[in-house]
């Protein structure tokens, strides 16, 4: 474990279960924005190519010709979009799932070494938590869903923090989950 999340442990809490996320799983989650990403981007780069872009080729004079300038935010979007699953897969990088013996939670390491410390810290709370359910994933990995707000939408697809996706020996934590939340779930 990494010494951030030992650090934010109490004294008498033990550690049950830990794993980590694979990255493709994430990678995989952010797919669909590759078709955002292209359609803004090249809605941008049409916008500025229509405008006649900037210099002295420029379909407009004065202050018009600042028009397609107004074309960037798409192509950055359009990169933003592009870029969503690299950076998803950065995160599962950063990613742990940990059971104690009295509480669930997942923690994003910093990203840099300078920064020490948690990124972020989300912990279930028993009151939003459901019994966990456990699927096997076609790749032999496996997801954990652990809010009964997941649970109650099955045509949804749960988001990244609803519970733990993409890890080995998914016996193991639903074993840890039950054994930590046994008398309030």
């Amino acid at each position: 474990m990494p010494p951030e999340i030992t650090a934010c442990l109490a004294p008498d809490e033990k550690i049950l279960w830990s794993g980590r996320p694979r990255p493709y799983v994430f990678i995989l989650r952010g797919l669909p924005n590759l078709a955002y990403g292209v359609t803004w981007g090249v809605l941008g780069a049409f916008w500025y190519h229509g405008a006649g872009g900037i210099g002295k080729y420029s379909a407009f004079e004065g202050w018009w010709k600042l028009l397609p300038l107004l074309s960037l935010p798409f192509i950055l979007a359009g990169f933003s979009f592009f870029l969503y699953p690299i950076r998803l897969g950065a995160l599962a990088r950063r990613t742990w799932y940990v059971v104690t013996n009295r509480r669930v939670f997942i923690a994003e390491t910093a990203r840099s070494s300078r920064r020490n410390g948690l990124a972020a810290l989300r912990v279930f709370a028993p009151e939003e938590m459901a019994a966990p359910v456990l699927r096997k994933r076609f790749d032999g990995f496996y997801d954990l869903i652990l809010t009964k707000r997941a649970l109650a939408n099955p045509h949804l697809r749960p988001r990244l923090d609803a519970g733990f996706f993409g890890f080995e020996n998914g016996e193991q934590a639903i074993d840890a989950v039950n054994t930590a939340f046994k008398p309030q779930i």
